[in-house]
């Protein structure tokens, strides 16, 4: 947080306009004294807030005097140019937020090559993928403070803090005519080491998962059939194990249930490990991103089916058809894995 607040001073010396730092914290007593320390030293606005990422998001934006709001993550490290990168794209009437690039940085660790094999960094770089996004993380995003008020701030009735708000925000700034135009060149620095902890990397994700379901249901026009999911065909093994537990044969279902979970993975990782020059890294790596993956799964399924919906089982959201071509190799490579393994084991099962 100091580094971050050390390069804010340096950065608005060389930044032509008016500009402040509001600084909304919720630390721990030590903490937010060194926090306010720094903001006495610089100038900046100090306010300890208790409440949700979202309230505290809307409590900065009820107070900030500029046109424009631009939220940077504490974890995070801005690049010169960052503020004056935000503001010039702003003179198109049509663009009601600005999304930066968040660039990882630091060492890479097991768990981050892992994370690389999954599609939970990509939004992160939707700045260099694409000219507008229809939504972005608040490691690095601007918005015209104006459009924010008028749709209410960031979303506080979801059921998770710090999870789906900057989605929410997003779609709904797109929905009431605007775009949210990317540009790289706004950039911030992001340490890997922040999600190199696996346990709560997953406590993470199963949490994006929860949530994704609260998003599907506020924007439902965003709602698609989904390839079948490994955790729905998981859940339909189990309940037909049930069933044949009933009918007094459940050790053959047992078995399938067994084997699947055990196979599909180790063919899905095969797959996509297939042509690498590196084949047994590259499988070990998919192989485990297949689990991460199933724990976001887990999630939204978990979530569906808590609110009395099975629609998680079978749909997902589609934010444009950028996304279907980004996705429909490692689409096709998991269900061919699903085809195989399913053949292969009625085969075994039949002949025993």
């Amino acid at each position: 947080m100091k580094k971050l607040l050390d390069l804010l001073h340096i950065e608005l010396k060389s930044f032509e306009g008016p500009a402040e730092v509001i600084v909304v914290d919720s630390s721990e007593s030590e903490e937010s004294k060194a926090i306010s320390r720094i903001c006495r030293e610089y100038g900046y606005e100090f306010h300890f807030f208790r409440g949700s990422i979202s309230q505290a998001r809307n409590y900065g934006i009820n107070i900030a005097r500029f046109q424009i709001v631009l939220f940077i993550d504490s974890d995070c490290e801005i690049v010169p140019g960052i503020l004056q990168e935000h503001v010039k794209p702003y003179t198109e009437k049509d663009i009601g937020g600005i999304l930066g690039l968040t660039n990882f940085t630091g060492k890479e660790n097991l768990t981050w090559k892992i994370i690389e094999r999954t599609p939970f960094h990509i939004p992160f770089s939707f700045a260099r993928r694409m000219d507008y996004a229809p939504w972005g993380p608040c490691t690095n995003i601007s918005f015209r403070r104006e459009i924010l008020v008028k749709i209410g701030g960031f979303r506080t009735q979801f059921p998770f803090d710090f999870s789906g708000e900057d989605v929410d925000i997003g779609l709904r700034i797109n929905q009431l005519g605007y775009k949210i135009k990317c540009n790289p060149k706004a950039l911030v620095n992001h340490r890997r080491e922040t999600w190199s902890n696996p346990v709560s990397f997953c406590r993470k994700i199963f949490r994006w998962g929860r949530t994704g379901f609260h998003i599907l249901k506020q924007h439902s026009y965003l709602s698609t059939i989904d390839f079948p999911k490994f955790s729905t065909i998981l859940l339909l093994i189990f309940c037909l194990f049930v069933v044949c537990g009933l009918l007094g044969f459940g050790w053959k279902m047992s078995t399938l249930l067994i084997l699947w979970l055990l196979c599909a993975p180790i063919v899905d990782a095969i797959l996509k490990s297939f042509g690498s020059n590196k084949k047994i890294s590259d499988f070990l790596l998919n192989y485990s991103s297949f689990w991460l993956i199933l724990v976001y799964e887990f999630g939204s399924v978990f979530e569906s089916l808590k609110n009395g919906s099975p629609s998680m089982l079978y749909r997902r959201h589609m934010y444009g058809s950028g996304q279907i071509l980004f996705e429909w190799k490692q689409n096709v490579l998991q269900n061919w894995s699903f085809i195989i393994c399913i053949i292969a084991l009625v085969f075994v099962l039949a002949i025993t």
